[in-house]
């Protein structure tokens, strides 16, 4: 028989093995090394399943299960352009396992306008990587008069008001297009708004109900190659790859930039290391080449920057996007 001196060290000794197999255990058996090896990653699109945002989200869920050895399970929390997910993004714990999507300008109008009540800011967020750059196109009527940007824009700066432009929301991507466009020429259009998305503004536009459809690239190329419309200019420093006819509006004389930036953050909190690991698991599959191939057939182009540089870009926009969110709201 053991004294009892002796029994209560084996004991001790027993239930400090227990402890140890189970921290090991904890967080699906990764440890600090294999993190997230056998995790189950919760990646949150603050849109509707079918649209550009979960389409982006989805090429890349498969990739990211099979490199960092997870599951992946997407989670649409549509609703109040993007900020019902920004919000559970911005509250979540911050242990890496849940990622959200983030969509400019959307992610800093939320937060830059106080009318919208948002319960964060972008301190509560931790940016991982940008995924897609998909920059604004101008489309107008395939039998339109507009043969070029400057066409479009000389007609709307002598008539003002008479070109009905589609837009996918008040203060959303596609109005901020045709707002810089407005403030670069002088134009004026007068805004039809699809709070509803997309969609319904792609079919106003399909069915003539407006002139100018203001869109990305992601969202109007279908109805360019289709011949539903004419892209008449893009709204980047260089020709896109999947409109490589169409040029720039600074080829055309007229310095104007747009582009819906989409990417991921993390809940802020989260430790640095976890986040490096996660950043370089993004860069690796976004940079490939058979991920651009796959983007190209969802209509995208990739544009990744990393945890800080990503940061930085969105801490740079601030005062543009407060401008133009400001003139959004009284533009008719």
């Amino acid at each position: 028989m053991q004294k009892p001196q002796r029994l209560a060290a084996a004991v001790a000794g027993v239930l400090a093995l227990a402890l140890t197999g189970c921290a090991q255990q904890g967080g699906g058996g990764a440890t600090p090394d294999d993190w997230p090896s056998g995790e189950t990653i919760t990646l949150l699109v603050g849109y509707a399943a079918g649209g550009t945002t979960d389409a982006m989200a989805r090429s890349l869920a498969g990739s990211l299960e099979e490199e960092l050895d997870v599951q992946v399970q997407v989670e649409n929390k549509d609703g109040a352009g993007g900020q019902i997910a920004y919000t559970e993004l911005a509250n979540s714990e911050p242990d890496g396992l849940t990622i959200g999507t983030l969509n400019y300008p959307t992610i800093l109008t939320t937060i830059l306008d106080e009318e919208k009540g948002a319960t964060y800011t972008l301190e509560d967020f931790q940016p991982l990587a940008n995924h897609v750059n998909d920059p604004r196109i101008t489309i107008v009527q395939p039998d339109s008069p507009f043969q070029s940007a400057q066409d479009l824009v000389d007609h709307a700066t002598a008539n003002p008001g008479e070109l009905r432009g589609a837009t996918s929301g008040l203060s959303g991507g596609g109005h901020f297009s045709m707002i810089k466009l407005e403030q670069a020429t002088g134009a004026d259009f007068t805004p039809v708004h699809f709070n509803t998305g997309q969609a319904d503004a792609k079919a106003a536009f399909l069915g003539k109900h407006v002139d100018v459809y203001f869109a990305s690239i992601g969202d109007g190329l279908e109805v360019v190659k289709s011949g539903g419309g004419r892209a008449v200019g893009v709204m980047d420093d260089e020709r896109s790859p999947l409109l490589p006819d169409v040029p720039t509006f600074q080829e055309q004389g007229i310095d104007v930039q747009e582009a819906g930036m989409r990417g991921y953050a993390l809940p802020a909190g989260v430790p640095e290391e976890r986040v490096q690991k996660l950043a370089a698991a993004f860069e690796k599959l976004i940079t490939s080449e058979q991920h651009q191939k796959e983007l190209a057939d969802l209509a995208l182009q990739s544009d990744f920057m990393g945890p800080q540089e990503y940061t930085d870009w969105l801490k740079a926009q601030e005062p543009v996007v407060t401008e133009v969110n400001q003139i959004s709201k009284t533009d008719e």
